[in-house]
């Protein structure tokens, strides 16, 4: 599996940022590769489950399917996601105090469909284009709380 670690200072409570993270409606407003979500609104706690289409590396659309595995609000949540072809992902967002704020520290770990294409096509192109979603994705979060917070 393919992992990337990133994270992101924002200046609001931690808890505001726990809550948009487990806020699911609010996913296409700050993800940069969410095209649609069905399912709960918001999460509630291990075992709770919805669908997602994602755009992959910025041209792939896949629906993928998600089950929370951890949730300590409004500390920490971990997800498990699996694809058409054999992608999977985990996923652990961990939320912390940073002096007036909070810090976002976002783990994930992915194989891509396809099995041995897919980890060719991860190192010719698409881990590049994931790292860059993730960081643009927590970019978004960081500019959407802020800019709330005035």
């Amino acid at each position: 599996m393919t992992r990337i670690e990133r994270s992101v200072t924002i200046d609001v409570p931690p808890e505001r940022i726990f809550q948009e993270l487990t806020s699911w409606d609010g996913l296409r407003r700050w993800s940069a590769i969410t095209v649609d979500h069905t399912g709960p609104s918001r999460c509630s706690g291990v075992g709770d489950a919805f669908a997602q289409t994602i755009r992959l590396a910025g041209f792939l659309d896949l629906r993928t399917d998600w089950e929370v595995t951890a949730y300590d609000p409004p500390r920490s949540v971990a997800y498990r996601a699996t694809g058409p072809g054999g992608g999977r992902l985990r996923m652990r967002q961990d939320v912390e105090p940073a002096g007036d704020g909070g810090r976002l520290h976002l783990d994930v770990e992915y194989d891509l469909p396809g099995r041995a294409f897919g980890a060719v096509v991860d190192r010719l192109y698409a881990r590049r284009r994931i790292r860059t979603d993730v960081e643009r994705t927590l970019e978004n979060l960081r500019g959407l709380l802020e800019r709330r917070r005035r």
